[in-house]
């Protein structure tokens, strides 16, 4: 599709959206959910809540279908090519044509976050102390490998901009995302785009990184095999490993990349993969949204893996109730 298809194809999209088109401007709404005709939800400042838009199925059909061919396919309902994970400036669209979306044609936009965070700003903010605020930004510097967890719309991302913000700019930095949100300052950096569309996966950027020769990797979202190659690279002399990764919990985050490696085909014993896992991650940052509130809700430090008890060491340092916790556990 040439630019001026392309030109001509998001003016029809954004001509279809233009119920909601004051929501997508809204710099504080993060989200904007068509669940089907008339029925459309928004996530302001952390918040779900129903919007008094009206849509119509016509409307929805024609974005979903303009959508489709910005990425070379012809929509047709019911089949593959009906669902829609497309990426446009600024946004991230998820849809979907009936009858695989039951209620009628459905998308999902999500903005990507402009919003630019420093350490210093979250403990401005309350979020944690200002010697917590020194603590972080030292972990980075020391290059320590960091692995950020949390649920959807936890922060992940935003707090992980704030960590890269504190890498020295003599560092080469490889970045691999399947959408671009990272923000990297450092001048010599490197951004490759995973495509599973296209069979471009994570794993095989993170492999492909080892060739640039970069002084640190940082993964958008570990969800497959590459987990194991992370490890594998973070212990070939690439430390300062950030990446982030889908869990309820610190300790859900261990389990899920132990899960992530066996899925990826590594036939190693199951002590052999926590215990790499431990020798891997100095610390996992668990980020939580409660009531609408992003923040770093807990700090866990690794300190080895006990295979006879078949269990991680680790120190709770900091819990967002509690400030300070210091207390020397194994699960």
């Amino acid at each position: 599709m040439d630019s001026l298809t392309t030109a001509s194809a998001l003016a029809a999209l954004m001509q279809s959206l233009g119920p909601v088109k004051t929501l997508l401007e809204d710099p504080q709404v993060q989200e904007v959910e068509i669940n089907g005709p008339d029925d459309v939800w928004f996530e302001r400042c952390g918040v779900q809540q129903p919007a008094n838009v009206k849509i119509t199925k016509a409307q929805i059909e024609t974005a979903i279908t303009v959508l489709a061919r910005l990425d070379h396919k012809d929509a047709k309902g019911g089949t593959r090519d009906g669902i829609i994970d497309a990426r446009m400036d600024g946004f991230r669209v998820a849809a979907a044509l009936a009858p695989t979306s039951v209620r009628g044609p459905s998308m999902c936009i999500r903005k990507h976050n402009l919003l630019r965070l420093s350490i210093d700003d979250y403990a401005a903010a309350g979020t944690f102390t200002t010697e917590w605020a020194v603590k972080l930004k030292e972990m980075v510097r020391a290059k320590k490998n960091i692995l950020v967890v949390g649920g959807t719309s936890s922060g992940k991302t935003t707090f992980t901009n704030a960590l890269i913000a504190e890498i020295p700019n003599d560092e080469r930095v490889l970045t691999i995302e399947d959408t671009p949100e990272l923000k990297v300052t450092t001048p010599n950096w490197v951004s490759l785009e995973s495509n599973t569309q296209k069979g471009i996966s994570t794993k095989d950027l993170v492999r492909l990184a080892l060739r640039y020769r970069p002084d640190r990797i940082i993964v958008g979202e570990v969800r497959g095999g590459e987990a194991y190659d992370l490890l594998d690279a973070a212990n070939t002399g690439h430390d300062g490993v950030i990446a982030t990764l889908h869990a309820n919990s610190s300790f859900d985050a261990l389990s899920r990349f132990e899960t992530l490696i066996l899925q990826g085909g590594v036939q190693w014993p199951h002590r052999a993969i926590c215990s790499q896992i431990a020798r891997t991650f100095d610390y996992v940052l668990f980020m939580a949204r409660r009531r609408g509130v992003r923040r770093l809700e807990e700090v866990l430090a690794l300190n080895g893996y006990n295979s006879e008890s078949e269990k991680y060491l680790y120190e709770i340092l900091y819990q967002s109730e509690t400030k300070e916790g210091g207390r020397s556990q194994s699960f």
